[in-house]
């Protein structure tokens, strides 16, 4: 696998747009094309009530058609106009009227995706219950591996890496997508399993089985770790840190509906409420 595509999904504020400069490196060093991409989740409109002006009277695809050109040419300005910041990257402008989350399931199929790159500032309380941030969506749904930016970076090029697993389920396409990724910025590479009182195993079963991961797929420039703490994206989180790593990595099981609302996904967590950047690799689509 080579990084020949990188998908920025673009809102054009501050945590977009400190995404396209982290994908901009990765083009740069990968030799890669960006497409950026907007979204307008606009609904469909089909009465138009010339009085309340919020519908019910007169159909009219006509005032839909003018609002969305309107917009459309307003969204093309400031597409050109980000473009044009990175003279040294090919950057393909796609804007769509649609939603996001299906959209850009659709997309990256379409656009042999390699890699997604989103910005997000993370969601608490009950917003998060509820309604989710739109990269805990993506990271869900996507078919790519999906890269959270939580912050501006000056200088992107992550040497201390941390793949947290089970060691026991990760698919093909994950490590060897997480092996480029690694190669790529010649990083050290964290393996480690969070052990939680409810998940005790000995430490040596845990070493050897990640040691197999390891030699499996050919990963050089690696250390192992076993880390104990009371739940595993709070320890995964917290080792980060200790190690002062630049970047997390997880794979996800991309649970939907209900199994989602009860079982959660541990690498959403993580993408969510981590302030390092988090590579998530989706496990449904192998």
């Amino acid at each position: 696998m080579k990084l020949k595509r990188i998908l920025v999904p673009t809102d054009f504020s501050e945590e977009a747009n400190n995404a396209l400069d982290v994908a901009v490196e990765i083009a740069d060093i990968a030799n890669a094309e960006i497409s950026l991409l907007h979204v307008v989740d606009v609904p469909s409109v089909t009465h138009y009530d010339s009085v309340t002006a919020i519908g019910g009277v007169d159909e009219s695809p006509e005032l839909y058609n003018v609002y969305t050109g309107s917009l459309q040419k307003v969204v093309e300005a400031k597409m050109k106009q980000i473009s044009e910041q990175y003279p040294n990257v090919l950057i393909h402008e796609h804007i769509v009227f649609d939603s996001l989350q299906r959209h850009i399931a659709s997309f990256v199929t379409k656009d042999e995706t390699d890699l997604i790159v989103m910005g997000s500032s993370g969601i608490h309380g009950i917003d998060e219950l509820f309604i989710g941030s739109n990269t805990e969506k993506v990271i869900r749904l996507a078919k790519a591996p999906v890269l959270t930016i939580k912050q501006k970076e000056d200088s992107f090029y992550p040497r201390e890496m941390v793949f947290a697993s089970t060691f026991d389920k990760v698919s093909d396409k994950t490590a060897l997508s997480l092996k480029v990724f690694q190669e790529l910025f010649n990083a050290t590479l964290h393996l480690v399993k969070v052990i939680t009182p409810n998940t005790f195993e000995a430490t040596t079963y845990t070493i050897e089985t990640i040691e197999e991961f390891a030699k499996k797929y050919g990963f050089e420039n690696y250390k192992i770790h076993t880390f104990n703490f009371f739940s595993e994206e709070e320890g995964i989180r917290v080792f980060a840190d200790q190690i002062n790593a630049d970047m997390i990595a997880m794979s996800t099981h991309g649970r939907k509906g209900i199994s989602h609302m009860l079982l959660g996904s541990i690498a959403e967590e993580v993408a969510n409420h981590s302030h390092k950047s988090v590579l998530t690799f989706n496990e449904h689509y192998k």
